[in-house]
């Protein structure tokens, strides 16, 4: 599919926002924002978050976290974390794979979303979308006058109102700041302005008989320029901001089709690759893996920068290795050699990949134990007991599987280590205390190695955490 039939809105820096209508606005919350959403005229919906944070400075943030919502599937982008891409999601309908330096998710009705795992994400949909879009990445109706219609409907002038509208409700993080907006967050001096102007720095984007100048007629260099300054001055003149802000605008020419001469030197912006692997300026965004050995054939995709593998080596999530070690695709998904996994809801399988084969054995969990996913892996951990804050009488459960209620007490011990043990002692207590002239309030104490911890449950389900040491 031609490249022409797609629009794309990209995030990048501390965060620079272009929509798909090319309005560019510059917004500094630290919360969750729906990035970009499907808004009626029945096609496939999709929703995109991004989670920003700060970064040195506490008056600019950046890209930590992209979640991809789409066919009943949830996909989280982390911030310097490569899963073991490729993986399929859907019955083959969602694709999750590695091109270049980031990580893409690419549906079957167009979507494609990639985040470089840094501060780089792009979103493209296709122009079936048209009218259709909604989110900090604007309406995608061709005009960038009405780009910043809030959540309620209603096309404001300022991007902080527009940008704070779209926060995902319910995502309370520590750190969630809306913050300012605009390139006036974090202030340039005239001389540092002059200097990260110059051609030694960001105005090398805009040097006529520079390394981007054949990217100009094409895409205009004077808002990178400006984005660029204003990230330098943030960051101090730091050598690889510039280089991020360099690699935005190059990005960006290498997906219009314009290949442009090496920019990167030796001390300046080189690139280091992995072990087993080499850097190209213009390498193929469908690199070998273990899952396709031919995806290069016919790449669709423009050329870009890339760490390619070196020749005997394909890449297997993320790393590349020789060719007779690659690991296994088994149900969609892709597995290292040597890696053992529980399968099913159930656990009812237990699958070790071995150099392309998977082999898998029955397998079931113990009957103090119960099958679930924690960390990202699925296995049988043992059954925890219940809270006693319940509705009504309280109920407990007990760590053999007893379950019972008992209402009253102003004090229990839930549990503790027995006289004089060998293991480490703890205490787990609950206290109900009088609140109010009707209500109660319940503390949960947890002592151990001479702390205590007290987490109060009130009226307001407020979670408040005291520590105490008793030894002071």
């Amino acid at each position: 599919s031609g490249l022409q039939c797609h629009s794309s809105c990209s995030i990048s820096g501390d965060p620079h926002y272009y929509t798909f209508d090319q309005t560019v606005f510059h917004f500094q919350g630290t919360c969750t924002y729906v990035l970009s959403e499907q808004c009626g005229r029945g096609l496939p919906y999709y929703r995109v978050e991004g989670k920003n944070e700060h970064r040195g400075s506490t008056q600019v943030s950046w890209t930590r976290l992209v979640k991809v919502f789409v066919s009943n599937e949830s996909i989280e982008l982390v911030n310097g974390i490569f899963a073991d891409t490729p993986f399929y999601l859907n019955n083959g309908t969602i694709q999750v794979y590695e091109s270049g330096f980031s990580v893409i998710v690419s549906t079957d009705f167009g979507l494609e979303v990639s985040y470089d795992t840094n501060h780089y994400v792009k979103i493209s949909v296709p122009y079936t979308y048209q009218n259709a879009t909604c989110g900090l990445c604007g309406n995608f109706n061709n005009d960038g006058r009405d780009d910043f219609i809030t959540r309620q409907g209603v096309n404001v002038n300022s991007a902080v109102v527009f940008a704070n509208s779209w926060q995902v409700s319910g995502a309370d993080e520590p750190g969630c700041e809306a913050r300012c907006g605009g390139l006036s967050c974090a202030t340039c001096t005239a001389a540092q302005t002059a200097l990260y102007s110059n051609t030694a720095h960001c105005g090398i984007l805009q040097n006529s008989s520079g390394p981007f100048a054949a990217c100009h007629d094409t895409l205009s260099p004077q808002r990178f320029v400006q984005s660029c300054v204003y990230d330098m001055c943030v960051g101090e003149g730091y050598q690889p901001i510039l280089c991020q802000a360099l690699n935005v605008y190059a990005r960006q020419c290498q997906q219009n089709g314009i290949q442009l001469p090496s920019w990167r030197r030796q001390d300046f912006c080189e690139i280091q690759c992995p072990a087993n692997s080499h850097f190209e300026p213009q390498g193929t965004a469908c690199p070998a893996t273990c899952v396709n050995q031919n995806s290069t054939q016919g790449c669709p995709l423009p050329v870009q920068e890339s760490c390619l593998c070196n020749s005997g080596y394909i890449l297997s999530a993320g790393i590349c290795i020789p060719h007779a070690e690659c690991g296994c695709r088994f149900e969609g998904s892709y597995y290292c050699s040597g890696v053992t996994v529980i399968l099913d809801e159930d656990c009812r399988r237990r699958c070790t990949c071995s150099y392309g084969s998977m082999t898998c054995r029955p397998h079931g969990c113990g009957p103090l134990e119960s099958c679930r996913v924690e960390e990202g892996e699925r296995g049988c951990r043992p059954n925890s007991y219940g809270t006693c804050w319940m509705k009504g009488p309280g109920s407990y459960y007990t760590f053999d599987g007893l379950t019972y209620q008992y209402p009253g007490a102003c004090r229990l011990t839930l549990a503790k280590v027995m006289g004089l043990s060998s293991y480490p002692h703890f205490a787990v207590t609950a206290e109900k205390l009088p609140a109010g002239q009707q209500g109660f309030s319940r503390l949960l104490k947890f002592e151990a190695m001479g702390i205590q911890v007290s987490i109060e449950m009130a009226s307001s389900s407020r979670v408040m955490v005291s520590l105490f040491n008793r030894f002071f």
